[in-house]
């Protein structure tokens, strides 16, 4: 009678221990799935709105406030390494081209043709796309960004952009 008592409460143990141990994996993916969407739009909202004002800004006479107003887009979705690393580089010269586009021209099309997506390799790295027509060479052309993102101070951020 005990050994069937034993094996009864050892059974049952084992049963509860599993579906624990499968609910901690369901919420743990539920979890990551949130994140990952959390991120995805971050950077959504980052590239929507920078890509406004750089076009907004070309039309523009004075461009203090367009500047003002990008460098207040920067410091909400970037982190201060990233910002002082791409301040020295354009100080120094080695930026031909914007970092985050790859371009040193804007066009608010652009945003239309937006594309973000997890690197399936690199838990933090994320990959953002655009695309547009080239009105000079006539060929339609992609251009893919990677990022570095951190989570800092509670809230997601650019560290990397290549």
């Amino acid at each position: 009678m005990k050994i069937k008592m034993t094996i009864s409460f050892i059974i049952l143990f084992s049963m509860t221990i599993n579906v624990v141990c499968q609910t901690n994996t369901i919420n743990s993916q539920a979890k990551e799935v949130y994140l990952e969407e959390k991120i995805l739009d971050m950077l959504n909202e980052f590239y929507t709105s920078y890509i406004t004002e750089n076009s907004k800004m070309a039309e523009m006479e004075n461009k203090t406030a367009g500047i003002e107003k990008l460098n207040s887009i920067k410091r909400k979705y970037c982190t201060i390494r990233l910002l002082n690393k791409i301040d020295k580089q354009n100080e120094d010269a080695e930026l031909d081209a914007d970092p985050f586009l790859k371009s040193q021209d804007f066009n608010i099309k652009w945003s239309k043709t937006l594309k973000f997506r997890k690197d399936s390799k690199n838990q933090n790295m994320y990959i953002v796309s655009y695309s547009y027509y080239d009105n000079y060479k006539h060929t339609n052309n992609q251009i893919t960004i990677k990022l570095i993102i951190v989570k800092q101070r509670g809230c997601y951020r650019i560290d990397s952009v290549w």
